[in-house]
């Protein structure tokens, strides 16, 4: 796949850096959607070893918690191999692990109220709503845990292929189900009270000769505008869907495992050659697209101070105007994968928080 190399441009806003603390070892190159979540007045951070740490918004650190892998007298132990969230209640935030465990740490202490064992890999982002919490397992389990006992609700197992991509779509509680994407190219809904599927919708469908070719999974979360219900898979199908009844109102060509983010009436995808396009949330007609980053491996989008931000595999973080797709601004914040981005960051108080695979979290503002 051809990198591009990045032209210089004249920024139109400054990005500049805030702070930055160093979050434990990071993710390393271990497959993982660990990101930054804020409450309040709180970022909190991971690494994949078990670090979770909290700061108030202006980099003081609150409180840190090892999460306990089982060492004895003569070890430490060993990762616990974060890797699903994190996710934020009232009072809670959550973070699941490959080993099958769901953690949810006291916001104001740090202190471990719950420690779950789940059936299966945790590497997507739980979803909390209905007072429950949602995770969805490599192996198909899509389970529900209650937010005060952490007693499981229900759970649903679905088929997964034979060979899929190393990834699951993070679940999505909202007007009384539950959504997410599965790696048979559906949409799925299920009653948040009950569990039991209420509708399937057909994202894609499998086509060519070879297994790999055949990969129809969808990792994305889903995204609610008004009544409809916006999702995008791996093979080349991002497609709009009336929630109410899972009618598909329309369907495009674009390729992705990386979240949607909507600005204004635009859907705004990164797709898996590292372009970025905006479509009309209405009928999906490509409004602009942009390919600066092709081969860049970015992030999904996230909206950031009147701009769209993501990161790339080299360490920079990018602004994109949202209404022509033009290039805003660049903040070169390392030089190797080491320090790629990998997932998207979180904004609250005209604030971008962002953590890159060596640990580092950035607070970044625009001037």
């Amino acid at each position: 796949l051809e990198i591009r190399n990045l032209a210089p441009i004249e920024n139109k806003v400054n990005l500049n850096v805030l702070w930055e603390r160093e979050v434990g070892n990071g993710i390393g190159y271990y497959f993982s959607r660990l990101q930054p979540q804020v409450s309040g007045d709180k970022v909190f951070a991971a690494d994949r070893q078990g670090l979770v740490v909290a700061y108030n918004l202006v980099g003081e650190k609150i409180w840190q918690q090892r999460i306990n892998t089982g060492g004895s007298f003569f070890s430490a132990g060993t990762s616990a191999k974060l890797a699903g969230g994190l996710a934020v209640s009232a009072e809670h935030v959550y973070v699941g692990s490959e080993d099958g465990r769901l953690l949810g740490l006291n916001q104001e202490t740090g202190a471990i109220d719950f420690d779950i064992k789940v059936p299966g890999e945790i590497i997507a982002t739980p979803s909390i709503g209905d007072g429950m919490i949602v995770v969805n397992t490599t192996a198909g389990r899509l389970i529900a845990y209650d937010l005060v006992s952490g007693e499981q609700t229900w759970i649903h197992e679905s088929d997964v292929p034979p060979l899929s991509l190393r990834g699951t779509s993070a679940p999505l509680v909202a007007n009384g189900g539950v959504l997410v994407g599965t790696a048979a190219g559906k949409l799925q809904v299920n009653i948040a009270d009950s569990g039991l599927v209420a509708w399937e919708a057909t994202v894609t469908t499998p086509s060519g000769a070879t297994e790999l070719e055949r990969i129809i999974d969808v990792d994305t979360q889903p995204v609610i505008v008004g009544a409809n219900v916006y999702i995008v898979s791996f093979n080349g199908a991002l497609t709009a869907i009336e929630l109410r009844t899972g009618r598909v109102i329309w369907k495009r060509e674009y390729a992705s495992y990386r979240n949607l983010a909507i600005a204004g009436n635009r859907i705004i995808v990164s797709d898996v050659s590292g372009n970025v396009f905006a479509l009309d949330v209405r009928n999906g007609v490509e409004m602009w697209s942009q390919s600066t980053f092709k081969g860049r491996d970015i992030t999904s989008a996230v909206l950031f101070n009147g701009f769209i931000a993501i990161g790339d595999n080299f360490g920079s973080v990018h602004l994109i105007d949202p209404t022509d797709g033009t290039l805003a601004a660049r903040l070169k914040l390392g030089n190797d994968k080491d320090k790629r981005f990998y997932a998207p960051g979180v904004v609250t108080n005209n604030t971008l928080f962002m953590q890159n695979a060596q640990g580092t979290l950035f607070a970044l503002g625009t001037e």
